[in-house]
């Protein structure tokens, strides 16, 4: 690695955060002659992912705040081709010590008032506000400056985690950090921009092998799965991939209602969608099995280590419909699902077994 951080470049990610004016938003940050021309210098170059190596080291030596700028930067160059995962592991330790430096002053306000407020929603309420107001100018200063940080930091994080399945593994596998995330994407103490594309993004779903499964029919596909919002989405574009592979299926894909919408945001059932122990031994022992439509993907049953999912064609199944569960939360998001094979009948069997 030859590439350095330019000395001005460098003079400006290390001044002190103390005042209003040092807080820099990603306009005025990259507006800067000095970053401008780093960025210019740069963004063409095959040395891309030196500068977000570099980076990696120089994030814990920064204020948060510039820090969140850094890594701003280096979005930009993850979104102009870098390798997304050199800066991730980094960039997710900032934003996991921003969370716990904000968590004592976040909280959300108690719904309705004296006796029919929840009185653990109203003591964090407290709790809280009196954090806030315990604090001195220059300390509710860095506290606003951190805020303001962990918001900036959603955007590089998101360029980052929705172009590679591995980042969604290691956001995943920190679990105290998704369930912060939960805990503060909705906060009225002290909102964070934002937060709440972490959250869906860690409700996604990746599977490399889906089981889906055709009682009716005895036939079934494993398929892999990308990024999928929810169990509602995976129905829709299963059952897409369900009506191009229906001689496979040895299906006849229900009909279309006249006037029904192609919206990729509107659709319904076309099957009684289960999960894998609403069948043993081949019967149907349990139809209120559901896979419910709002749950993601990855709360469903496994079965042989797999996720799986039951198709069953009946006309004894209640309506479901739903709208705007399949829109998509970044660009690259790119949620689909891919046929792998299709099933063997000894496979079928076993899996409703």
């Amino acid at each position: 690695m030859t590439i350095k951080f330019p000395p001005d470049f460098l003079e400006t990610l290390r001044q002190p955060v103390r005042v209003e004016a040092d807080l820099d938003s990603q306009s005025s940050f990259f507006s800067r002659k000095e970053i401008r021309d780093f960025y210019l210098s740069v963004i063409e170059s095959p040395e891309k992912n030196d500068v977000l190596q570099l980076a990696a080291d120089e994030l814990p030596r920064l204020h948060p705040h510039r820090a969140t700028l850094l890594a701003l930067f280096c979005g930009a160059l993850v979104e102009d081709g870098a390798d997304p995962r050199l800066l991730f592991g980094a960039a997710l330790e900032l934003m996991a010590g921003l969370l716990v430096s904000l968590e004592p002053f976040c909280a959300t306000q108690p719904q309705g008032d004296g006796e029919e407020a929840d009185p653990e929603e109203v003591a964090e309420w407290q709790a809280a506000e009196a954090a806030l107001g315990a604090l001195s100018a220059p300390e509710r200063f860095e506290v606003e400056a951190r805020q303001a940080a962990a918001g900036l930091l959603v955007l590089p994080l998101m360029a980052m985690l929705m172009r590679d399945v591995r980042n969604h593994r290691a956001l995943l596998a920190d679990g105290e950090l998704v369930a912060r995330i939960d805990a503060l994407a909705v906060n009225d103490s002290l909102p964070i921009d934002g937060l709440h594309f972490l959250q869906r993004a860690a409700e996604l779903a990746y599977e490399d092998e889906l089981v889906v499964v055709l009682p009716a029919s005895g036939t079934g596909m494993v398929v892999k799965a990308h990024a999928i919002n929810n169990n509602f989405h995976a129905f829709s574009l299963l059952q897409k991939l369900m009506r191009k592979r229906a001689k496979a299926l040895g299906i006849q894909p229900p009909a279309r209602e006249a006037g029904a919408t192609a919206s990729r945001d509107t659709d319904c059932a076309e099957y009684l969608w289960l999960q894998a122990d609403a069948f043993r031994n081949g019967e149907l022992v349990d139809p209120m099995a559901w896979s419910w439509g709002e749950g993601s993907l990855r709360e469903n049953a496994r079965r042989q280590g797999r996720l799986v999912l039951v198709a069953l064609d009946t006309q004894d199944k209640p309506s479901r419909s739903w709208n705007g569960f399949n829109r998509v939360l970044h660009s690259e998001q790119k949620s689909r699902v891919s046929l792998v094979r299709m099933l063997t009948p000894e496979e079928v069997a076993s899996y409703l077994a």
